[in-house]
């Protein structure tokens, strides 16, 4: 039995949304992870229309596996603030009506000062969302930018309103030259999404993303570190560079699979 549940984004499969849906079926991924900004627009979906959307999906043996909301400003940017947690909010509900209940985000680095007004005015609009999600049936997962581990469960801390957790990408450890299997351990228990990416360092600091399998990830002990977490959500393979992002995705999935058969 396939023990991997295998999502793609679905903004490398450029196109007209049908053709790339038998795309990404083709894939051999079994789930779909969409921009709610510019890909699935909330305000643009009926209740009839979702239904028959997610009828769609099922027919090709698809699923929605998360929702991304890429915002412009940090969370704790006093301007516009409200009308950009309005949309947050629209955007959860609009995921657990696509029974998809997770929306990763950025957030911006995390202040490093708990007592700082931007590390409380973010305090207050996480628990803000985190109750709305609760209320609906989503969670946000968010994606760390250079964050370590120990930021994170200290901002998660002061999160007592709903569930909150990690959507933990290792290519993100690689390029801010952490180390993938103890930030992987670090976040056990506030793991609800991976986002498979790869990545090499160069000695001068910087960092590039590659396809899957040809950069520094291990993969084989990542896997490994996935069942020692008993995670059993969506790993979303994507690409955010390259020429040919659908076919680095495509092979992306075949090789996940490859590793974890052994």
């Amino acid at each position: 039995m396939d023990r991997l549940k295998i999502a793609v984004a679905a903004h490398c499969f450029a196109g007209p949304l049908k053709r790339s849906l038998q795309a990404i079926a083709q894939s051999g991924a079994r789930g779909i992870q969409f921009d709610a900004q510019n890909e699935l627009k909330p305000a643009e979906f009926s209740e009839t229309g979702r239904r028959q959307f997610l009828h769609h999906l099922d027919e090709l043996g698809l699923s929605v596996a998360s929702l991304t909301f890429p915002t412009r400003a940090v969370l704790y940017d006093l301007e516009q603030l409200e009308p950009r947690v309005a949309a947050i909010k629209g955007v959860l509900e609009f995921s657990a009506q696509l029974k998809a209940r997770v929306v990763a985000m950025r957030i911006g680095r995390i202040p490093d000062e708990p007592q700082a007004e931007e590390f409380l005015v973010l305090r207050d609009v996480l628990n803000d969302l985190c109750r709305y999600g609760n209320h609906v049936g989503a969670t946000l997962a968010i994606t760390p930018m250079s964050d370590s581990a120990e930021s994170l469960k200290r901002l998660f801390a002061t999160i007592s309103s709903g569930p909150i957790g990690v959507n933990f990408d290792p290519a993100n450890c690689i390029m801010s030259g952490q180390e993938v299997g103890a930030n992987m351990r670090a976040l056990h228990d506030v793991l609800i999404h991976i986002q498979i990416r790869d990545a090499i360092r160069d000695l001068d600091g910087s960092g590039q993303e590659v396809p899957v399998g040809r950069g520094q990830v291990d993969w084989e002990e990542f896997l490994a570190l996935v069942d020692e977490a008993a995670y059993h959500g969506w790993l979303t393979v994507d690409r955010t560079q390259g020429e040919d992002q659908a076919g680095d995705v495509t092979r992306a999935v075949q090789y996940l699979r490859q590793v974890a058969q052994g």
